[in-house]
C-alpha cells in the first residue's frame, strides 16, 4: 500500500469516527431534553399527590402517559431486552390508567413509582448502548483525531458527573480511560482522559473500577514522570483530589491510598515547587488537603516532605493574584496538620503563623460569587481553627503576639463583618484567646 493510499483510508477513518461521534452525542442530547419534559410531568404529578388534588391529576397523568407514549414510538426497541422494556412501561401506564379513575391514592403513588422505575430503566439502557458506542471507539482505534473526537464528545453528552459515572462503569470505561492514560502516544489524548476520569470518578462504582484498574498506580507514575507535561500532571493530580475528597461517601472513597501515600505526597510537593500555574498549584493543594482529611498518617510524609511550607512559598509567590480558593486548600491542610500536636513546631518553623494570620483577613465582597463567599469564611474558620490549635506551642504563640495576632483575632470577635458574619469564626477565635 502507497503512503498516499495509507494517508487516505487513516482519513476516512477518522471521518467515521467523527461521524459516529456526532451522531451518538447528538442522539444522548435529545433523548436527555425528551427525559427532562417528562421528568417534569413526573414533578407535577407527585406535587399533586402530596397536596391531595384529584381533580387535576387527572389530567396530569393523562399528559405524562401521552408523552411516554410518544418516547415509545420515537425510539427503536429492536433488541429482546428493549422490547422487554418497552412492554414493562406499557404495561406500567395501563395499570396507572386504570388506577387513576378509583382516586385511590396509595395505589396511584405506587403505579406512578412503578412507572418511573421502569422509564428510568429504559433510559439508562438507551444512553448505555450510546455511551457503549463511545468506549468501543477509544478502546480499539490509536489515531489521535479519532480518540480526540470520541473523548471530546464523551466529555459533551451534558449528563450528571454521577449519572454518567455508573453508566460507564457499567460498560468498563473507566478501565478503558485508565488504559488510554497509558498506552496512548499522545499528551493530549492522555490529558484529555484525566480530564474525564476527574469528573467521573465521583461514585462508588465509577472509584471501584479506577483501583481494581490500577488507578492509584497510575497517577502515580504520571506525578513522578519529568518527562510528562505540567498540563498532563495538573490533571493527574485533579484526579487524585476527586477521589480523596472529603465531600464524598466513605465506601466512596478510594481505600488503599496508604501505600501510595508515600509517592503520592513527594510528587504532589514537588510539582508545587517548580509551578507557577495557578491551576495547578490549586488541584495539588487540594489533592494535599484531601488526602491529609482522608489519611491521618499521612502527616508524617508532609513533614518529611516539607508540604506545607512548600505550599505557603507558592502561596505568597502568588501574590494578590493568589484566589481565595487557593488560601482555603492551604488554611485547610494547616488545620489537619495541626491537629497533630508532635508537628506544631514543625509548622511554626515554616512561617504557618504569619499565613495564617494573613488568611484571617480574607474578606468578600457582593461582587464575589456564592462561591467565593462561602470560601472566604472557610479560610477563616479553618485559619482560626489552626491557629487555636498552633498556640499550644510556646514559639507559635510568641509570634501570633510579636505580629499582632491577638488584635486580630479580638477585632474578629468583636466586629460581625470582620468575621464574615460567622459564629464559627467567632467560636475558632474565642479559643485562640
Amino acid at each position: 500500500m502507497t503512503t498516499l493510499q495509507s494517508k487516505s483510508l487513516t482519513s476516512d477513518l477518522s471521518r467515521q469516527v467523527s461521524i459516529i461521534t456526532a451522531v451518538t452525542t447528538n442522539s444522548v442530547r435529545m433523548l436527555f431534553q425528551k427525559t427532562k419534559i417528562i421528568s417534569s410531568e413526573f414533578e407535577k404529578v407527585n406535587r399533586l399527590i402530596s397536596n391531595n388534588n384529584i381533580e387535576d391529576l387527572t389530567t396530569t397523568v393523562s399528559v405524562l402517559i401521552e408523552n411516554i407514549a410518544e418516547f415509545l414510538e420515537e425510539y427503536s426497541f429492536d433488541e429482546t431486552k428493549a422490547q422487554t422494556d418497552k412492554k414493562g412501561l406499557e404495561s406500567a401506564c395501563i395499570i396507572l390508567n386504570s388506577t387513576i379513575r378509583h382516586h385511590n391514592l396509595v395505589n396511584i403513588k405506587s403505579s406512578i413509582k412503578a412507572l418511573a422505575t421502569a422509564f428510568t430503566q429504559r433510559i439508562d439502557q438507551l444512553l448505555l448502548g450510546q455511551i457503549k458506542r463511545l468506549v468501543n471507539i477509544f478502546e480499539n482505534e490509536n489515531s489521535h483525531a479519532s480518540l480526540m473526537c470520541t473523548l471530546s464528545g464523551l466529555a459533551g453528552l451534558g449528563l450528571q458527573a454521577a449519572h454518567l459515572a455508573n453508566l460507564l462503569a457499567r460498560c468498563s470505561g473507566i478501565t478503558a480511560l485508565l488504559a488510554l492514560c497509558i498506552n496512548s502516544q499522545s499528551a493530549s489524548v492522555r490529558t484529555a482522559a484525566l480530564r474525564i476520569l476527574a469528573t467521573v470518578c465521583c461514585s462508588s462504582s465509577s472509584i471501584m473500577q479506577f483501583e481494581m484498574g490500577g488507578g492509584l498506580e497510575i497517577m502515580c507514575d504520571i506525578l513522578s514522570d519529568h518527562d510528562r507535561g505540567e498540563l498532563e500532571q495538573c490533571e493527574a493530580a485533579s484526579v487524585i483530589a476527586q477521589v480523596t475528597a472529603p465531600w464524598l461517601d466513605h465506601g466512596q472513597t478510594v481505600h488503599n491510598i496508604e501505600k501510595h501515600l508515600s509517592a503520592l505526597i513527594s510528587a504532589l510537593t514537588e510539582l508545587i515547587k517548580r509551578s507557577a500555574s495557578h491551576e495547578t498549584l490549586l488541584v495539588c493543594a487540594a489533592a494535599l488537603a484531601n488526602i491529609s482529611w482522608a489519611e491521618p498518617r499521612s502527616v508524617w510524609l508532609l513533614v518529611e516532605n516539607s508540604s506545607a511550607g512548600a505550599l505557603l512559598v507558592a502561596v505568597r509567590s502568588q501574590g494578590p493574584k493568589a484566589c481565595v480558593f487557593l488560601r482555603e486548600q492551604a488554611a485547610t491542610l494547616l488545620a489537619n496538620m495541626s491537629a497533630v500536636s508532635e508537628i506544631r513546631s514543625h509548622l511554626a518553623q515554616h512561617r504557618a503563623v504569619p499565613a495564617l494570620l494573613c488568611f484571617l483577613q480574607v474578606s468578600h465582597s457582593p461582587l464575589h460569587s456564592p462561591a467565593e463567599i462561602g470560601a472566604a469564611y472557610r479560610v477563616q474558620h479553618k485559619s482560626a481553627i489552626a491557629l487555636s490549635r498552633l498556640c499550644s506551642e510556646p514559639e507559635a504563640a510568641n509570634q501570633v503576639i510579636q505580629l499582632q495576632g491577638v488584635s486580630s483575632l479580638v477585632r474578629l470577635c468583636r466586629e460581625e463583618r470582620e468575621r464574615n458574619n460567622s459564629d464559627g469564626v467567632l467560636v475558632a477565635c474565642l479559643v485562640n484567646n
